[in-house]
């Protein structure tokens, strides 16, 4: 089977193990199972909360022609209190990319990839409007040209299980250029009608910038959105810096996460905070980590004062 096709496919699923096991292999279609399971404790203002989780996904590619794939994916996830479908799509791969549709990503993840290392915190200015993100009634395409990836994604009238509507529809557009001397760049936009949440219109645009050089990497990432409602106009800006180490079998990530909103005069933090934390690879299939959040926000800034204190967090992390 084409190998560029395969990994197509397996890219546009970031949390497909990379230990998983090929269950199925006849030289024209196979499947493969994987996913983790992770311990998580985390530690805020004296209390001690169960963040575990589980994932299981499912993988398979079949080919259906010279130099076309077709394939599927299906992950699961579990925590303590709740369970939910991250993925399940299908699709068409070929040497100009894959169309995928269903519940998958949005064009924008892998902008905010370049900051987003940490085994817990991080990722906090960077977050994406719903149809950047991971959503159904999604019909995303991906290409591979050289250092050059493409995504763009058009999302319908999404509903939830209770026909309540999640977002008006929408579409994202994002491209990442690596070059071979380790720099990349990364730039992507999303538009959206209005969602449940606040019942506004969001734009976004992103921009990211990374290097690595052997055991070093360092990132940023600016974003730039604002929500309409009532013919209210809100700014929302952010920007992310993030660092990693790798020393042997321990890697150590840094980040510094702000972001701020606008209405009017009004001006206000919504998020500021450096994280630190570090990750031992015992081998590709076990981990265990620490992270610490040093909040900066004033307890003024927000509601539940809670949301203004520290966090620390230890986990334990096994890949299938």
């Amino acid at each position: 089977m084409n190998k560029k096709l395969i990994a197509l496919a397996v890219a546009a699923v970031a949390s497909t193990s990379v230990s998983a096991a090929e269950v199925f292999n006849d030289g024209t279609s196979s499947m493969a199972i994987g996913g983790r399971i992770e311990a998580r404790a985390l530690m805020q203002d004296g209390d001690m909360t169960d963040k575990s989780r589980a994932r299981m996904n499912i993988l398979g590619q079949t080919e259906i022609a010279e130099n076309v794939t077709g394939f599927g994916f299906f992950e699961h996830e579990y925590t303590t209190t709740t369970d939910e479908v991250r993925y399940g799509f299908a699709g068409i791969g070929t040497e100009f990319g894959k169309i995928a549709y269903g519940k998958t990503d949005g064009s924008l993840g892998m902008i905010t990839d370049f900051t987003d290392i940490m085994s817990y915190h991080g990722a906090g200015a960077s977050s994406k409007i719903a149809v950047a993100d991971r959503i159904q009634n999604n019909l995303a395409y991906m290409g591979e040209f050289g250092g050059l990836t493409v995504k763009a994604n058009y999302v319908g009238e999404t509903t939830d299980l209770n026909n309540k509507l999640v977002v008006d529809g929408g579409y994202s557009l994002g491209a990442v250029y690596a070059m071979e001397n380790g720099l990349a760049l990364g730039l992507g936009y999303a538009d959206q009608g209005k969602d449940t949440l606040n019942s506004a219109a969001e734009s976004q645009l992103q921009a990211a910038v990374s290097y690595s050089i052997n055991n070093i990497y360092v990132a940023a990432l600016y974003k730039d959105g604002e929500e309409k409602a009532a013919g209210v106009k809100t700014d929302l800006t952010g920007y992310e810096i993030a660092a990693a180490y790798k020393m042997g079998q321990t890697k150590f990530t840094t980040t510094y996460n702000n972001a701020e909103s606008k209405t009017g005069s009004d001006k206000s933090d919504t998020y500021d905070s450096i994280a630190i934390d570090a990750t031992h690879y015992f081998n590709d299939n076990f981990r265990a980590y620490t992270s610490y959040n040093f909040n900066l926000l004033d307890k003024n800034d927000v509601e539940n004062a809670k949301d203004a204190e520290d966090q620390f967090v230890v986990g334990l992390r096994y890949d299938f």
